[in-house]
């Protein structure tokens, strides 16, 4: 079982996707740093950062940050830890995102996930390798998870 938000969470979303490749080598290669910032929903809650580094068809490193860090990506996918679980738990309970869940949907009008970056460029870069993030998230298919705090 792993806990969201977790490193060994994320690395456990790394490790299926290193290991399957066939779907991500159909949408193409993947380079970018990015990171997922997961806010508090509730006053007592931390704020996780996540940093991650994809290139070609795989993830080469996961690794988690301080709050408040300025680490060198390309972007940022900001929202709160209750969007994050609630789009965890959809695309699990459905085996993949309901039209709702989606992170094109979630992030089209930069609400509830905001996607920060310098520039036009980096942002460009989340729509660039949008079904990849997509098909990474949909990995919690496969994640034991439980929700912590």
């Amino acid at each position: 079982m792993f806990t969201f938000p977790s490193l060994e969470w994320f690395q456990e979303l790394a490790r299926l996707m290193n290991e399957n490749d066939v779907p991500y080598r159909r949408l193409g290669y993947a380079d970018v740093r990015w990171a997922v910032e997961i806010q508090p929903s509730e006053p007592d809650q931390p704020t996780h950062l996540f940093v991650f580094v994809f290139e070609e068809y795989g993830c080469e490193s996961v690794r988690a940050c301080e709050a408040g860090a300025q680490p060198e990506i390309a972007f940022t996918m900001r929202a709160t830890r209750g969007t994050w679980e609630e789009m965890i738990r959809n695309i699990q309970e459905n085996k993949g995102p309901d039209l709702q869940h989606t992170l094109n949907y979630l992030t089209l009008p930069d609400d509830p996930i905001y996607i920060d970056a310098p520039d036009f460029l980096d942002r460009d870069l989340f729509a660039r390798y949008g079904q990849t993030f997509q098909l990474f998230f949909n990995g919690a298919i496969q994640v034991p998870t439980t929700f912590s705090g």
